[in-house]
């Protein structure tokens, strides 16, 4: 087989695949044999149908399965031997491509268009600004979590008292240090306005979360936006049409584009972070958040030694999940990517509480 290829523009480039009767003959001959002896057919014993009436019934299958496993082995091969950065996918050529005649052709020629990668640099210095924001939580947001502690305390209550079907009380705990320690056992906290502030800790415990997606976000769109580099438009607008099961007109592929050309340009930014830093999640270090999680959940009594392996088997079983494996890998390479702009971007720590939070973010994306 013969491998060439042609630059067709900056980043674009067409290959052409030569497949001649020496590539794949042996192996459909041999692929025909098998389906001879296991060929039934009236007036032939089994197995011994000749070879012409097969090779007659089945070799254009035969040999069209051979010529696309040819391609698809070789076009790989020579893509990584070449050491070429695709965006996407390649693309048949179906203009250039002669139309297939496996009755009268033994020599076949394929195209395919190929986009490549630009080359370009990032700057994630002291001149890459991104602010990250601490979201606080309003009196409004503690007053409605404090409402909703004393119903469910006095939801709790009914449900253990209340036992002959009686009329549940309808007046909520009072706020006194007794329903205090209720809520937080242990920590001796005795006066309203103590109890207050430790509602808003735990609020915004649970912002940092939202928070934290919004800076990585920001970053990434602010990487998209100020990274300069070209894209082969054309070439990527035709994978869309090709790839897309839906087939999309060219007015709604170029009303798309730019929300694809973004995620491409994305894609590779990664890449490329991903390369020149190792950033990267390991087997080990997924294995050690499910255990960080179920160690507290798994009974170890003393001096137990079937523990660790009850716990390795547990690992074992949430991994084999690939859905969820999938979900660990995504959410620790996430903490990792943030980690990571944090620590090579200029950080402008600023707060905000959670009204004008949500008013930003709803604008942002308006």
């Amino acid at each position: 087989m013969q491998i060439t290829r042609e630059d067709t523009g900056t980043l674009t480039a067409s290959v052409k695949l030569m497949i001649s009767k020496e590539d794949y003959e042996d192996k459909v001959t041999k692929a025909l044999r098998d389906y001879q002896k296991k060929t039934n057919m009236p007036g032939f014993r089994p197995g011994k149908v000749p070879f012409g009436v097969v090779s007659k019934m089945y070799r254009k299958s035969v040999l069209l399965d051979e010529i696309n496993q040819l391609i698809s082995e070789n076009l790989q091969k020579y893509i990584e031997e070449s050491q070429l950065k695709l965006i996407g996918s390649p693309v048949p050529n179906k203009e250039k491509a002669a139309k297939l005649d496996l009755d009268s052709q033994s020599d076949f020629e394929f195209f395919f268009d190929i986009g490549l990668s630009p080359e370009f640099d990032l700057d994630l210095s002291e001149n890459f600004t991104v602010d990250s924001y601490t979201i606080t939580a309003t009196e409004k947001m503690i007053d409605e979590n404090i409402e909703d502690l004393r119903k469910r305390t006095q939801s709790q209550q009914d449900n253990t008292e209340n036992t002959e079907e009686e009329k549940p009380q309808e007046e909520l705990p009072e706020l006194n240090e007794s329903f205090f320690n209720q809520v937080f056992p242990g920590q001796e906290i005795k006066e309203i306005a103590d109890f207050r502030e430790k509602i808003k800790e735990v609020i915004e415990q649970s912002l940092i979360k939202e928070s934290e997606r919004y800076f990585l976000n920001s970053v990434i769109e602010k990487l998209v936006e100020e990274t300069g580099f070209e894209l082969p438009d054309d070439f990527l607008k035709k994978m869309i049409r090709e790839n897309e099961e839906k087939k999309l007109t060219d007015e709604e592929i170029d009303a798309q584009y730019s929300n694809f050309a973004s995620s491409i340009r994305w894609q590779l930014i990664e890449s490329k972070i991903i390369r020149e830093h190792n950033l990267k999640v390991e087997e080990s270090e997924m294995r050690d958040a499910v255990k960080g999680y179920f160690s507290g959940h798994v009974v170890n009594p003393e001096d137990d030694p079937q523990h660790d392996d009850r716990l390795d088997k547990i690992v074992d079983q949430v991994l084999s999940n690939k859905e969820e494996a999938n979900r660990l890998h995504d959410q620790l390479f996430d903490q990792k990517l943030l980690n990571f702009f944090r620590s090579k971007a200029k950080v402008e720590s600023k707060e905000i509480d959670y009204d004008e939070f949500v008013k930003m973010v709803t604008q942002k994306k308006a």
